[in-house]
């Protein structure tokens, strides 16, 4: 289905291009001035459109290329027209809300006709795909009912190759008969030369040959399927039709098979960066890249996918092979990624192969189809096309995400450019203009303390979108929006889902979180930075990965450049990781590259603090209505109290000011987070997932050794991480407090519904005034 939305998509393009291209150009050719014939092009472009969506649905899109034609052409037409009506309806309706609000701006009125297309189109998907072209359910593919206890079958795949095949045959027949009882299926793949003759004269001669085969070529995956659905064999192999593997490789595979693995894979042995024996240099190439991307996004820890014997016990095929969709050269990773899905056991065995001459494998072509071949048995997997009973795929993940996102937006955009700008916020701008522009080439921030990441995304944005002084809010806003969805996964990853999603909620809502996403200050988009690199950072602590820990390094100097203050977290996390060493179980040399990554997403910065003799210092040095000047003990508990009564302000989204600091301890809402932050504190040290923890501890004791500026509202923004991790803790706290109620009693679902009211009177309640 994902596939099918995508096609969609592309169809709609296409047909918009063709719309608009077809109106210009006759406008153009014709020098159309007048109503009628303005009106008969617009009329012939669309008609054309309509065709064009056709056929591009019907023979792409939803692959319905069957009869029934005229049928379809009457239905989809019908289909468009209601989707037209909705569009119509829907506009007209919203158009007509905001005409009693009063507003009907173009900015609106656009929103309007985004609302109605999205409507229209989810109609026309929807219509096209189970009305208009109904696909007819293919047959299903069956094992062969004719089954020898103790018979190997060897399947051979041929295309083209008269020249090696018949030395092969002459090979295999001689000697694996001397070995096992075994049946050798030769499959030729609608091979142009004499590939077919070949195999069925050697099998009137060899009773051990079998030969099947069709007229058109389908690729080798295809042959493979043809000939394991039709093997009689205990156990089914497949091989080449060259000789890279001997029969005393198969005699090793088969001996492993008769041991009861299920799977046995081979796995030719060469070290990194060496060849097989008469390999080319750019086929090593190619298949070391190809078996890189399969790794990254499919089979983890399988070095070598695309070695071409690979055996199976009977069950083991007929799981596998009757689910296969893949027709080309990818399909020996399909059926090692559903081998993995389905908990079948996969043995490797390793081999000495050579690299023969002969091949027919097109160099350049066939490994872009490998890789289309592995991006579209990702969707495949990811929408359970294939039916795995392991999988059970909902749209629940992409749902929520989506909601929590949009939710985010729905609330933070439509103030976006109507609060007053600042003139430091007008100075990052104006620099990202500058180098959009060329004119300049900053190191720094306008704040010589500030990386210039910020200033260079927003010029990317100009590049792209055209410059406009309405981009840089807008892009603050996206990331403000997906750091809901972040703090959501965060909280899921450390303490569950109903943590997750509670402090998702809060955030969703929180004044303060609103508030900055309002400016385009670099340092608004630190929460999406900081909660990123956390993520990160944790999951390369669970999975034991090198590469995420590289990664997360990257992002934490991302999240440097956005501010300073995040050296704090940073130094927290390093302690983490040294005190944590042990644990991580990766290797020393992932942490050197992790410094390396660091030091080179935050180059810029050391550059110039080099040039400038430590540049930011000065600056920061100059800030002193922010800067602690007069370093006491009166002084730094001052400065705590002051952080942690803003820190407990931002989290409940209490607006009221008082006139003493310690009146805000009395108010319910400040004495029930910081019970909550506390026991979730408590039970995150339990648990051994303190990280949060110690980054929040970490800002309330360092941060007021340096900054005695606690401001509501505008100075919130440089306690934000604070912000996250104290909500991802209240979160968890709540939690086990609603578990503990649970525990004691038996109206459980009386509890569940109390608690999620509660939540969301809270929820709701944030986003008014206290």
């Amino acid at each position: 289905m994902l596939l099918q939305l995508f096609r969609f998509a592309v169809t709609g393009l296409l047909n918009t291009l063709v719309d608009f291209g077809v109106f210009n150009l006759l406008i153009w050719l014709w020098g159309a001035t007048d109503t009628l014939t303005i009106s008969f092009i617009n009329l012939l472009s669309v008609s054309l459109a309509v065709i064009n969506s056709f056929f591009l649905n019907r023979h792409w899109t939803f692959a319905s290329s069957g009869g029934k034609g005229r049928l379809q052409f009457q239905r989809f037409l019908l289909a468009s027209l209601a989707g037209a009506a909705i569009n119509t309806t829907s506009i007209f309706l919203l158009s007509s809300l905001l005409s009693q609000v009063h507003t009907t701006s173009y900015l609106y009125l656009n929103a309007a006709k985004v609302l109605g297309t999205i409507l229209s189109a989810g109609w026309n998907f929807w219509a096209y795909r189970n009305w208009v072209f109904i696909r007819e359910k293919s047959a299903k593919v069956s094992f062969s009912e004719d089954y020898v206890p103790g018979l190997t079958s060897v399947i051979i795949p041929a295309f083209n190759e008269s020249k090696r095949l018949p030395a092969r045959l002459q090979e295999l027949a001689s000697l694996l008969p001397g070995l096992f009882p075994v049946e050798i299926i030769v499959v030729d793949d609608g091979s142009n030369d004499h590939t077919g003759q070949i195999a069925r004269s050697l099998a009137e001669k060899k009773p051990c040959i079998r030969c099947l085969g069709y007229d058109c070529n389908q690729g080798k995956g295809k042959a493979v399927q043809t000939g394991m659905l039709a093997a009689r064999g205990e156990y089914l192999l497949y091989t080449d039709a060259d000789h890279t593997f001997t029969p005393k490789h198969i005699e090793q595979m088969v001996q492993k098979l008769r041991s009861g693995s299920q799977i046995v894979i081979a796995r030719r042995n060469f070290s990194a960066g060496a060849r097989l024996e008469g390999e080319s240099q750019l086929r090593g190439l190619m298949g070391r890249g190809f078996n890189r991307l399969v790794q990254f996004l499919l089979l983890p820890g399988i070095a070598d996918s695309q070695c071409g014997l690979k055996g199976f016990q009977r069950e083991a095929a007929r799981k596998l092979f009757t689910r296969q969709r893949l027709k080309g050269f990818a399909f020996d990773v399909e059926l090692l990624v559903l081998a993995r899905f389905l908990n079948l056991e996969i043995c490797e065995q390793v081999v000495e192969a050579l690299d023969c001459p002969g091949s027919s494998v097109n160099r350049i072509l066939t490994p872009l189809q490998m890789a289309r071949d592995v991006l579209c048995l990702k969707i495949a997997l990811m929408s359970n096309r294939y039916d795995l009973p392991a999988v059970q795929w909902s749209w629940k993940p992409i749902f929520l995400a989506m909601s929590l996102i949009l939710m985010a937006l729905a609330i933070r955009l439509p103030w976006l450019w109507e609060f007053p700008r600042f003139i430091d916020e007008l100075k990052e701008v104006q620099l990202a203009y500058l180098i959009y522009s060329g004119q300049a080439w900053p190191l720094h921030n306008a704040a010589h303390d500030i990386g210039a990441m910020h200033n260079y995304i927003l010029a990317a944005i100009f590049k792209i979108m055209g410059p406009n002084i309405y981009w840089p809010r807008f892009y603050v806003a996206i990331t403000s929006s997906l750091s809901v969805y972040l703090v959501y996964r965060l909280g899921k990853h450390l303490f569950g889902e109903s943590s997750g999603l509670i402090a998702a909620l809060f955030l969703l809502t929180n004044g303060m979180h609103i508030l900055l996403s309002h400016m385009a200050w670099a340092n608004c988009t630190t929460p999406f930075f900081f909660t990123l690199a956390l993520l990160l950072t944790l999951k390369s602590e669970q999975k034991k990965s090198g590469r995420l820990l590289v990664l997360a390094a990257f992002l934490w100097a991302a999240t440097l450049q956005t501010h300073s203050s995040v050296i704090i977290y940073l130094l927290v996390v390093v302690v983490y990781l040294a005190v944590t060493f042990r644990n991580f179980a990766i290797p020393f040399r992932w942490y050197l590259v992790a410094a390396f990554s660091f030091l080179f997403g935050y180059f810029n910065m050391i550059y110039y603090n080099l040039l400038s003799y430590g540049g930011s210092f000065k600056w920061l040095s100059n800030k002193s209505y922010a800067l602690e000047q007069n370093l006491s003990i009166d002084s730094y508990l001052h400065n705590m109290a002051q952080l942690l009564v803003e820190l407990i302000r931002s989290v409940t989204s209490i607006y009221r000011n008082y006139g003493e600091l310690w009146q805000y301890s009395l108010h319910p809402l400040f004495i029930l987070s910081l019970f909550l932050i506390g026991t979730g504190g408590f039970f995150s040290i339990k648990e051994k997932k303190s990280l949060p923890l110690w980054l929040l501890l970490g800002g309330v004791l360092i941060m007021p050794l340096f900054n005695k500026r606690y401001v509501f509202y505008l100075a919130t923004r440089y306690i934000m991480p604070l912000l996250i991790c104290a909500l991802i803790l209240l979160a968890y706290g709540l939690v086990q407090i609603i578990r503990k109620i649970q525990s004691r009693t038996s109206q459980k679902k009386v509890v569940n519904i109390i608690t999620t009211t509660l939540i969301l009177l809270l929820v709701t309640a944030q986003v008014f005034p206290y």
